[in-house]
């Protein structure tokens, strides 16, 4: 090499001195292709892979080549975010990256090399979420804001709690506050990684969330009043209502017009039909809460028939996008609706005839879109607030005397009158009290769970329901109160209070408790009586004839007094927690709701003194015991279900008073007018044993009763007698396949037992010798009365 080159230089081609320039230094090589050799690679020392930044600025650092110059690629296409020149050993670029995992790429170029040396790093930005609104927020306890989808929220402040929420793939999260009651709180939101609070990301600045949970109240209408008959068309609906607020008019159970509240007062007009209308409205507050439904103003449109208003082109929602951040990109959401002074009422839904539309209309949205809309179901049911002065509950005192006095007492006397006059037989005698042999196990659960579904299905119509799914939530709500209900009241209590008490029962369903169920659920429809009356007890409970009326009582009592108090317990929570949005703390009101209007509603119905209801046991044991239960069952009942504004209180009380009336007349015409008329009629006398039914009922109704021990404790035929407490009448009845067959009629109080008896008079005489409630002679046994 250096001879050819020695030759070049004689030859005059290349000078001796460029020669030495292309000689390689002694201990160096010289690149592939001509290029620079290395002193230093290009290396990424801060930060590590993966590594999680809480904010969208990332700063990456290293070293380098000396005369190299390092440039960071742009994670977003165009020019490099950084360029560091040549000098110096080391390197740090600081830019802006978007959310979430990104692969940064670092170049380390030379002077005259096309080849650049390249290094990777992989890094996360995860910034603050953002919070929607400007502090302080009203809010009825949701926060609501914007992050990167898939990432978890976590927020930290004043008593607020841990929220569970995941940013959608929408962008948008949402969290409710868990707090007790309305008030100021501090809050602030950190974005972890992945939903796991092991990485997290930023945090945002604390803001004030005004949390407003208490119900506005009622709209007020000024025009129409109730009977008014508007004459011309649009009609004109006007009130006051709450600054801000938004009042929402419903015509038949129909959403016709909004309107938004200034200075105090609203407006909106809607055309309606001829005919007859019911006119509701509700009031949302700024915060979101409902007031519920108001009384229906009826009102009837007379004349010509109402114009049609024309329909104006249905426009598509504007979309509105947030300012955009370097935190997330939020997706566009439509903004709220303005209130308008007009809406076009959409289709009519139709209802039965004689029925009121439901408490809460529609909710005007898709019918599969509503698992998060508020049925107004309850929605007349007072606070624990508006009752807190004497004046409620001296009111509820008064309608506990009027259904003591009104209804219960009446009752039993009507009833006890009619059984005593009409026999009956032995598959209607009293199932309270049979033998070990006789009581029946309630053992198909399919059977209970059917009726307590067919309960809550009355129940939830006794409210009315529509073809949305928020109504389908309403119906599991009531059937998840009334398992409630009947598992701890009646199965329960009953079985454990029975068991430490030294007795036995077992479970019965009553048919006649779904028949009372369904009248209640009929009535309330029918009268548009809110909250509606509900049963939800549809089993009881039996007892073995051995167990003494003390120990029923004092079981029977029990159930009641625990009734009453899932009801105050279930009423006290509903008031606690207010108006909430979303499909689980709705589903959560209205289980309380529906647990507190059936509580109470059936233990005013088995405080009853009659039939099968735990009532009667009470008074046979203790009448006075029996009329502090069925007085506070009244009172708890006359303020928390007709404590409502809307509870029909005058029509309740005159009809209790009619139906006072109609008892005591029928008590006094069996008691007091038609025995004498059958004292003058002759008596029917002889009849053998194979004689006829209607024979020996004659003479149950009028031969004399006389004490069992005139007739030295002996039994013959139509005769009535007086055993203890018991009024016994023995007749013959034709019963052709079963020779010298007697019928024994035992009538105590409201429960008469007809029932047929095999072999004679002796065995007649035996039996009553059981029954009897006094020491027969040459007899120590004393039992219990039936």
């Amino acid at each position: 090499m250096l001879s050819a080159g020695i030759l070049l230089a004689l030859l005059g081609t290349v000078p001796l001195s460029a020669m030495a320039a292309v000689e390689p230094t002694p201990g160096s090589t010289a690149p592939p292709g001509g290029t620079r050799a290395l002193t230093a690679p290009l290396v990424i020392d801060s930060p590590s892979n993966d590594a999680l930044f809480a904010s969208s600025s990332v700063t990456i650092s290293g070293t380098k080549d000396p005369a190299g110059i390092v440039e960071v690629q742009s994670l977003t296409g165009g020019a490099p975010s950084c360029a560091i020149q040549a000098g110096g050993s080391t390197w740090e670029c600081t830019f802006s990256a978007p959310t979430g995992r990104n692969t940064v790429t670092v170049f380390q170029r030379f002077d005259g090399d096309p080849t650049p040396e390249q290094a990777r790093v992989t890094v996360r930005a995860l910034p603050a979420p953002t919070i929607t609104g400007r502090s302080p927020i009203l809010t009825t306890g949701l926060v609501t804001g914007t992050g990167y989808p898939g990432s978890g929220i976590v927020l930290s402040g004043s008593a607020v709690g841990n929220c569970p929420g995941i940013v959608q793939p929408s962008g948008y999260w949402s969290c409710p506050l868990v707090v007790s009651a309305s008030g100021d709180y501090s809050v602030s939101a950190t974005q972890t990684w992945a939903d796991d609070d092991n990485q997290p990301g930023g945090t945002s600045g604390a803001v004030v969330i005004r949390v407003d949970r208490d119900p506005p109240a009622y709209p007020v209408f000024t025009q129409p009043v109730s009977g008014a008959q508007p004459g011309s068309q649009p009609t004109v609906f006007a009130g006051t209502g709450e600054n801000g607020a938004r009042v929402d008019v419903f015509v038949d159970g129909t959403l016709v017009c909004s309107s938004s509240v200034g200075a105090g007062n609203w407006s909106c007009s809607s055309a309606l039909g001829e005919g007859p209308h019911s006119v509701q409205g509700i009031q949302w507050d700024l915060a979101g809460n409902p007031s519920g439904a108001t009384p229906g103003i009826a009102i009837s449109i007379t004349g010509a028939t109402a114009p049609v208003a024309p329909q104006p082109e249905r426009q598509k929602p504007s979309f509105v996008e947030p300012p955009a951040t370097d935190q997330a990109t939020p997706v566009p959401v439509p903004p709220p609706a303005a209130a308008q002074d007009t809406a076009e009422a959409p289709a009519a839904v139709p209802t039965l005839p004689f029925f009121p539309p439901p408490v809460g209309g529609i909710s005007g949205l898709p019918p599969l879109d509503t698992w998060g809309t508020p049925t107004q179901y309850g929605g007349a049911i007072p606070s624990v607030e508006s009752t807190a002065t004497g004046s409620a509950w001296l009111w509820g005192l008064g309608l506990g005397v009027v259904f003591v006095l009104l209804i219960a007492m009446p009752l039993r006397l009507a009833l006890t009158a009619l059984r005593s006059r009409f026999p009956r037989h032995y598959f209607a005698r009293d199932h309270s009290r049979l033998t070990a042999s006789e009581v029946p196990q309630l053992r198909p659960r399919m059977t209970l769970l059917g009726a307590i579904g067919a309960a809550a299905a009355l129940a939830a119509l006794a409210g009315g329901i529509q073809g949305e799914v928020r109504y389908l939530r309403l119906a599991i709500a009531v059937a998840i109160a009334l398992l409630v209900l009947n598992g701890i009241s009646v199965a329960l209590t009953t079985r454990m209070a029975t068991k430490a008490l030294g007795g036995e029962s077992r479970l019965r369903l009553v048919p006649i408790f779904l028949t009372i169920a369904a009248l209640a659920a009929l009535v309330s429809r029918a009268g548009g009586i809110q909250p509606p009356v509900i049963v939800g007890v549809v089993i009881a409970a039996s007892f073995l004839a051995e167990v003494p009326a003390r120990s029923r009582g004092l079981v029977a009592t029990l159930q009641l007094a625990v009734t009453l108090a899932l009801g105050l317990a279930a009423w006290l929570a509903h008031s606690a927690i207010g108006a909430v949005t979303g499909f689980l703390p709705l589903l959560a009101t209205e289980t309380l709701s529906s647990l507190c209007i059936a509580a109470i509603g059936s233990a005013v119905v088995l405080a009853l003194p009659v039939s099968r209801m735990p009532g009667r046991l009470i008074f046979e044991w203790s009448p006075v015991t029996w009329v502090a239960v069925a007085l506070a069952a009244g009172t708890i009942a006359g303020v928390v279900i007709a404590g409502g504004s809307t509870f029909p209180v005058p029509s309740l009380v005159g009809l209790s008073l009619a139906f006072a009336a109609l008892c005591l007349a029928l008590w006094a015409w069996i008691r007091l007018i038609e025995p004498p008329l059958n004292s003058r009629a002759p008596a029917t006398t002889g009849g053998s044993t194979g004689g006829s039914a209607g024979a020996g009922a004659g003479t149950m109704s009028a031969a004399r009763t006389r004490p069992w021990s005139e007739s030295g404790y002996d039994v013959t035929p139509e005769a009535r007698y007086e055993v203890g407490r018991l009024a016994v009448a023995v007749t013959p009845v034709g019963l052709p396949q079963r020779e010298g067959a007697t019928e024994l009629g035992i009538v105590h109080g409201d429960a008469h037992v007809s029932e047929p008896v095999a072999g004679g008079l002796s065995t007649v005489r035996e039996r009553l010798q059981r029954e009897a409630a006094e020491p027969l002679p040459g007899s120590d046994r004393h039992l219990e009365r039936s």
